[in-house]
């Protein structure tokens, strides 16, 4: 490649590494001190180290800079697939990606010292720096819910960098010894061509996606209960909305619980808040295991809770119910005798009068009302009586 068009080449990248490691170490530093972004920030910097070294390669024709340019190269890519890997709490394990990019490192350094090799000079950091970008894009793809947008940017940037690089070790490997010229040069135009666009894009959508996280994460501190991690009552109303549109839309039922802890105020005043705390997470988790993963709950505030059961019926909650109930009792929370806690439990069904959640919460609360009337700890179901309530007790 001349000279001035490496150059270019490198300057691009320069600049451009240089942006997106300070705007990472940026998000890092104030906005959660994630891991997974501070990796990819290093990332970006050792690339500015590699350009850095790439252009005194070329100007100084050094072997030497070149190949510490191509371990440079190695270390950003596996950065990259670290971070992605982190981001969704997998295993990062440092060792195959150690054994990996040290053979590429010194079968890129053996290629260089010898003319007929050097097509695997090209070629042997464009593969590993492609496999690190394929396993960053199964990292991205979420498991068990849709892309998001900023997700979805980011990994079709990574399959597109894969891609490329696969067009690129295609060149490098594609030529024979007579073609080694012509090789070479359709190399160098590809690189100059795709590599700063597509480099860059890759930065851009990954800073979105941390944006994008960031979002994600001020909606679930503003929709979620901090002690039990459960929807607060906000997040109950937007959820609850959605799902009852789509039970009208599909004819399907919902069944809404109101549950509280029986005497929870003789817990706080006889054991202390922190035992109360405890008692309540402990409870949420009780609830979170008897349900499944499309069902909603929510903590209202205090020690009542509210659950809509999708696609269920009142006596399918009632059966799930029965089983938080007695699982309560069980509960052994720290200075407490295990039975010491009990809850009661308010269910109803989806009507054809209802305009809101509201509607099912209140007939919900008028049953758990009758299961406090009734004596406490036990579970029932809504019936339309005329009953009309007085106060809840405690």
């Amino acid at each position: 490649m001349p000279v001035n068009a490496s150059l270019v080449i490198m300057s691009v990248l320069f600049f451009s590494s240089a942006i997106m490691c300070f705007v990472m170490a940026l998000a890092w530093k104030h906005f959660g001190r994630q891991r997974h972004v501070l990796l990819w920030s290093v990332a970006y910097g050792v690339a500015v180290l590699r350009s850095v070294v790439s252009t005194g390669g070329i100007l100084l024709k050094s072997p030497l800079l070149l190949i510490i340019a191509t371990a440079c190269v190695i270390l950003s890519a596996s950065l990259v697939a670290f971070g992605a890997r982190q981001r969704t709490g997998r295993a990062v394990r440092i060792g195959p990606f150690l054994v990996g990019g040290g053979l590429a490192l010194v079968g890129a350094a053996i290629a260089h010292s010898y003319p007929d090799l050097r097509v695997l000079q090209r070629a042997i950091p464009s593969c590993y720096a492609g496999v690190m970008m394929a396993v960053a894009a199964n990292a991205i793809w979420p498991r068990g819910r849709p892309f998001r947008a900023p997700e979805l940017a980011f990994f079709s940037a990574l399959v597109l960098f894969t891609l490329f690089l696969s067009g690129l070790i295609g060149i490098a490997i594609g030529f024979g010894a007579e073609d080694a010229e012509a090789g070479a040069h359709l190399f160098r135009t590809f690189l100059a061509i795709g590599l700063p666009s597509i480099y860059v894009a890759t930065g851009v959508t990954a800073i979105l996606l941390v944006a994008g996280d960031l979002a994600t994460q001020l909606r679930q501190l503003v929709s979620n209960d901090q002690l039990t991690g459960l929807l607060n009552r906000r997040g109950i109303d937007e959820a609850g909305a959605r799902a009852i549109a789509n039970a009208r839309r599909h004819g399907r039922n919902i069944a809404a619980v109101i549950c509280d802890m029986d005497s929870f105020k003789a817990v706080n005043d006889g054991h202390g808040h922190i035992v109360g705390d405890a008692a309540l997470r402990a409870f949420s988790r009780v609830l979170l295991s008897a349900v499944r993963q499309e069902d909603i709950c929510a903590r209202f505030g205090g020690d009542e809770f509210c659950v809509l059961l999708l696609d269920a019926s009142e006596q399918d909650a009632a059966d799930v119910m029965e089983r938080v109930r007695s699982g309560i009792e069980l509960l052994a929370i720290d200075r407490m005798e295990p039975g010491s806690i009990s809850a009661s439990f308010g269910i109803t069904s989806l009507q054809v009068g209802d305009s809101s959640l509201d509607d099912l919460i209140a007939r919900a609360d008028r049953a758990l009302y009758q299961s406090k009337q009734g004596g406490r700890n036990r579970v029932t179901v809504w019936r339309d009586t005329g009953f009309a309530p007085e106060p809840a007790l405690v």
